[in-house]
């Protein structure tokens, strides 16, 4: 549960060697590739550019075949893949008939694409020509050339041909005849041009585009139809293609990962250095790994592997490493940044509060008992494909924390506490005896409430205390001694005077103590003793009086800010209790509905299902979240920075397939 120490090492090799260099530092898994390409005083050449040309060509066609054949596939659920090792992996870039395969697959999909594209114009086309077949012309007829003017087109309703009608009688050098319900044929003389054009647009009439067309509306349709016959054929011969090449599917997808792990190691050589000869490659590992992978890299002679030391200017990249029970928490650590310098690792400090604040936030046994059994499920079926378990973990952890904090609350599926059956409600028994005059059967909700209010405020307290003690601990390792000791004293004065004495006051009506006792002076020494501490540190580091006075009074304005912090932390009571209210909504809606005849039960049945995973969804969501905020803003803003730089392990991860190591 901590910082691995890592260090540099650099590997010499024959140019011969690189295939089976690279090979073996991708096997370990445990080794960070520093990029040497920009590096001037590096000895040997920068590696010239790999030519990836055909390699690129080769995953961009089965980048595009895969979805293809997976959407046209008979099978709609693929067979798993097997389980191949990484050497017979990158022989599959050597298999020529795959290959080919992959290319004729890209080709028949490019022409399908094409060809569909071409078939639904020719349909367009073919539906627009029907609408006219009972035109009585050319359609090379329809010309615009003077003096006259011969148009076609549709009319907005029956009524239209009206004002069309009435044109007619008013105008000699006009002409209209009726083409079904809703189009005409209409001619006129350019003697009338303009008041013709005025005319026919106040009727509504809206002339129809014929450009391309010059044939009878059934020659047209004649030319169209075998077009489209001749295209879909075309479209059924290669679709039969396509179909033999969907048993294929199983082998183009492991050249797809075949594929990327050849790029993987190209890209990696890059990285290097190199010589007519040899390749120069530097590298950061774990100091425990060193020894096994000087073992397997010179089994494959001349290579010779040596540790060096690290320039001035490199920063070595963070390895943490955890237990079984805290390695889910890593993913929180790696969305906030890795440790930098004198930072420790925040993973175990962060993830008891994390575990207890989610279970928190969705406050429900029932719903902690699902999300258990869910992520059982999805942590089983991503460890049997090799995935990351890690969100699965995570979740399964939460739930199991809900279940602890459903039961403390009384909390089963938003059923009403007093129809608990007795042992539930004796289970809860112990957090409402927090609440004063608290007795079975009349309790005050309301009460109940605010004690579970206060809880969640207690507790943000105690993280803030712990991330001030980790702060302290920080400071020391970096050399701050005394002056670390006197700052970190004053936060906790401050917060240990302040909060007792302002909620015994404002909110516990003196249910932690006598109101004007020596506790209040007890309390408010402490905050005025780690104020002065808070300002004398704050302006340390100023020159002259009124800035070290500044410096000081800015710093003891963080007092404030603490009182925001503490606050922060009724998030989780708020989404537990929001959390209730809709799972008791969910409830007394699917009792309405059992009464509805015939089909109530199956209604109540769905509203409940439905209603209650909707709410477990979108609780535990929100209890994501909102704990993280409550680590990353109020907690880590303490004592963690988080600027280092994650250890990216040299390894390759499948897209398709399953990877035996």
């Amino acid at each position: 549960m901590a910082r691995d120490s890592v260090v540099k090492a650099e590997i010499l090799c024959h140019a011969s060697k690189k295939t089976d260099v690279l090979a073996t530092l991708e096997k370990a898994g445990s080794i960070h590739l520093i990029d040497m390409s920009a590096v001037d005083n590096a000895p040997f050449s920068p590696v010239e550019g790999v030519d990836r040309s055909s390699l690129h060509s080769l995953a961009t066609s089965l980048e595009k075949i895969i979805p293809f054949l997976q959407d046209i596939s008979p099978l709609k659920k693929q067979p798993k893949a097997a389980a191949v090792t990484v050497d017979e992996l990158s022989g599959m870039i050597q298999n020529s008939e795959i290959e080919k395969t992959a290319f004729r697959a890209a080709s028949i999909s490019d022409e399908l694409i094409t060809l569909k594209s071409k078939a639904e114009d020719i349909q367009r086309k073919i539906d627009f020509i029907q609408e006219w077949s009972d035109f009585p012309l050319r359609f090379d007829q329809i010309s615009g050339d003077r003096p006259f003017t011969i148009r076609a087109g549709h009319i907005s309703s029956r009524e239209g041909f009206l004002p069309l009608e009435k044109l007619e009688k008013e105008n000699d050098l006009f002409h209209v005849v009726e083409l079904g319900s809703d189009k005409a044929l209409v001619t006129w003389h350019s003697n009338c041009e303009s008041e013709i054009v005025t005319g026919l647009t106040e009727a509504g009439f809206v002339t129809a585009d014929f450009a391309g067309y010059s044939l009878t509306p059934a020659e047209e349709l004649s030319k169209l139809n075998k077009s489209f016959s001749d295209i879909q054929n075309r479209i059924n011969q290669l679709s039969s293609e396509a179909d033999i090449f969907c048993t294929k599917l199983p082998e183009l997808k492991a050249l797809s990962d075949a594929v990327g792990l050849q790029t993987l190691h190209q890209e990696a050589a890059t990285s290097g250095r190199a010589s007519v000869s040899s390749l120069l490659l530097h590298l950061w590992l774990r100091e425990e790994d060193v020894n096994s992978l000087k073992a397997s890299l010179e089994k494959l002679g001349e290579v010779d592997v040596s540790l060096v030391e690290p320039d001035e200017d490199d920063v070595p990249p963070v390895f943490l490493s955890e237990s079984a029970t805290l390695d889910p928490y890593l993913m929180l650590t790696d969305m906030y940044g890795r440790p930098e310098g004198a930072d420790p690792d925040p993973t175990p400090l962060m993830a008891p509060f994390y575990v207890v604040f989610f279970g928190i936030c969705i406050g429900d046994a029932g719903y902690g008992l699902a999300l258990a059994a869910g992520s059982a499920i999805g942590w089983y079926l991503t460890k049997k494909n090799q995935g990351n378990t890690r969100l699965f973990r995570l979740m399964f952890q939460g739930g199991l924390a809900s279940i602890f904090w459903g039961i403390l609350l009384g909390g089963w599926f938003g059923m009403s506490f007093d129809t608990l059956p007795r042992l539930l409600q004796d289970a809860a028994m112990p957090l409402n005896k927090l609440v004063p005059g608290y007795t079975r059967g009349v309790s005050d909700g309301f009460a109940l409430s605010q004690q579970f209010l206060y809880l969640t405020l207690g507790f943000g307290l105690v993280q803030l205390a712990w991330g001030i003690i980790a702060n302290l601990q920080k400071r020391l390792r970096a050399g701050e001694g005394m002056f670390a000791i006197v700052d970190q004293t004053g936060w906790m004065l401050a917060l240990v005077g302040l909060f007792p004495w302002l909620f015994n006051h404002y909110l516990l009506d003196g249910a932690l103590y006598t109101i004007g006792s020596i506790w209040d002076s007890v309390f408010l020494g402490m905050l005025g003793v780690g104020a002065v501490l808070i300002f004398v540190m704050g302006g340390k580091e100023a020159e002259g009086i009124g800035g070290k006075a500044g410096l000081g009074a800015y710093a003891c304005y963080g007092i404030v800010n603490l009182l925001g912090d503490v606050l922060s932390y009724s998030r989780l009571f708020a989404l537990a209790l929001s959390s209730a209210i809709i799972a008791s909504v969910i409830n007394e809606i699917a009792g309405m509905l059992k009464d509805v005849p015939v089909v109530g039960i199956v209604l109540t049945v769905l509203v409940l299902v439905a209603g209650h995973l909707f709410n477990l969804a979108t609780a535990a969501l929100s209890g994501f979240i909102h704990t993280a905020r409550l680590q990353f803003v109020e907690f880590f803003s303490k004592f963690y920075d988080g600027t280092g730089v994650s250890f990216k392990v040299f390894r390759y991860e499948p897209r398709y397939i399953r990877i035996k190591r």
